[in-house]
């Protein structure tokens, strides 16, 4: 019998036009998110395969022109670390489209080099990249909104409620199957999108996948329990309309919004330009200063050189050059440490806000899982720094030592590989939305114990 009564209440809702309609939607937009999203991350793939093919040829070329000088070689030579994208980066693209994923640096000072990255349009960085994640954290909820608004007040409106209630002696079973069709509906058309994302971004069956349809899950059973607690208030179809809409206008767009631009007041950020200022003073002054300033505070960060002799017979050596430049960095490091603090400040901050606003909870997780959130991004930078320290550490010796060029097997500098394997923070995510979600369906049953039934 109840397989017949949801077999009727399939036939009903799909014989409205919107239905179907809005299914299409979902699915255009959702495979057009993962095109863009695998599209994305395949041009920066193509890119770091192009730099590590330039790094080798520029070395070579490098060497065949300035094998003369062991410092004037370095001066020229990029060494590169790549941030390496997951497969799930193209579900999920975060910020990999305004954060560099590729940073060629010399053994010059790091600080002036650190923060360079591409050219764009601002325009084009406003609005994003779309991928899967954009469809189900923004595209979906309207769908369901569209499902949803009118489940109780269109029968009522219509007169039929009148009728079905007389002729049930538990009329919210009625509703429940109702609101069972357009869930399984939307659901059903949910994994059919992720079992594509599977097959066309080659995603493993692992853990991370099971977090993300996790997630996900939690993210769409959470617009509905927000569509059922609005319908159980009793309004007409114009209002639940208008309130569910305002919901994701609020939750989605303006609070998002909102929490950016406090942030930027409370946690700027103008220590990016001015550690590259500080550095390049801090080094460009001791042109004017006596050597032994620059090699004094150099000697204080190094003082395992001290037993290499410095020529300071000499106008200009690499010795003393090298010096100058970490005396550079020496001095932009208070600027660097505070906007590290910053943007782990604005990270602290936004993860905890995010515990009541279910689309930035969702983004920040599925970032998270991808590899391609901001603390993800703090990361590479510190590796980035790790690998310069050890690039200076390698080649001092061999500078101040003046050894030959060809002594040095350039064949073992190719380009360098991130890759982190974490996944964030999910647990926060997974209880918020489950904690909402629990609230929103006490609130719509306790309404339609009380106002309706």
């Amino acid at each position: 019998m109840n397989q017949h009564i949801y077999q009727l209440e399939y036939k009903i809702f799909f014989r409205n036009k919107t239905v179907l309609t809005g299914i299409l939607i979902l699915f255009i937009s959702g495979l057009a998110g993962l095109y863009f999203g695998k599209n994305f991350i395949d041009r920066q793939q193509e890119v770091i395969v192009k730099a590590e093919k330039l790094q080798a040829e520029n070395t070579a070329r490098n060497v065949k022109y300035f094998g003369k000088e062991l410092g004037l070689m370095l001066y020229h030579t990029k060494f590169s670390m790549a941030n390496m994208p997951r497969n799930w980066a193209a579900f999920s693209n975060g910020q990999r489209d305004i954060n560099p994923y590729l940073i060629g640096v010399t053994t010059l000072g790091l600080e002036g080099q650190l923060y360079d990255t591409d050219l764009n349009n601002p325009s084009t960085l406003l609005l994003g990249n779309m991928d899967l994640a954009f469809v189900f954290i923004f595209i979906f909820p309207l769908i369901i909104i569209a499902f949803s608004y009118n489940l109780l007040s269109g029968e009522q409106e219509s007169g039929i409620w009148g009728l079905l209630r007389s002729q049930s002696a538990v009329p919210l079973k009625i509703l429940w199957r109702k609101f069972l069709v357009r869930m399984s509906t939307v659901y059903l058309t949910a994994l059919v999108l992720i079992a594509a994302a599977i097959v066309y971004l080659r995603l493993a069956a692992d853990l991370r996948l099971l977090a993300v349809i996790v997630v996900l899950s939690l993210y769409l059973l959470f617009w509905f329990a927000l569509s059922f607690w609005v319908i159980s208030r009793g309004k007409s179809s114009s209002v639940n309309a208008v309130t569910l809409i305002s919901c994701w206008v609020v939750l989605n767009i303006l609070a998002p919004a909102l929490v950016n631009v406090w942030l930027t007041r409370k946690y700027p950020v103008p220590e990016a330009l001015e550690t590259v200022v500080m550095q390049r003073e801090g080094y460009h002054e001791k042109w004017d200063m006596d050597k032994r300033v620059a090699l004094t505070s150099f000697y204080r960060h190094y003082p395992q050189f001290k037993k290499y002799p410095f020529p300071e017979e000499l106008a200009f050596s690499w010795y003393w050059y090298f010096a100058m430049q970490q005396n550079g960095d020496d001095q932009a490091a208070p600027g660097a440490r505070s906007m590290k603090q910053k943007l782990a400040q604005r990270n602290d901050f936004t993860t905890a806000v995010a515990l009541i606003l279910p689309g930035i909870q969702t983004q920040l997780t599925l970032n998270g899982i991808a590899g391609s959130d901001l603390q993800q991004h703090l990361d590479f930078q510190q590796a980035i720094r790790n690998y310069h320290e050890q690039l200076r550490l390698y080649f001092y010796p061999a500078i101040f030592q003046e050894q030959p060029v060809k002594s040095i097997d350039w064949s073992q500098f190719k380009l360098k590989r991130y890759n982190e394997n974490g996944t964030g923070a999910i647990w926060p995510g997974v209880l918020s939305l489950a904690v909402l979600i629990s609230l929103l369906s006490g609130a719509a049953i306790y309404n339609f114990g009380k106002k309706i039934y």
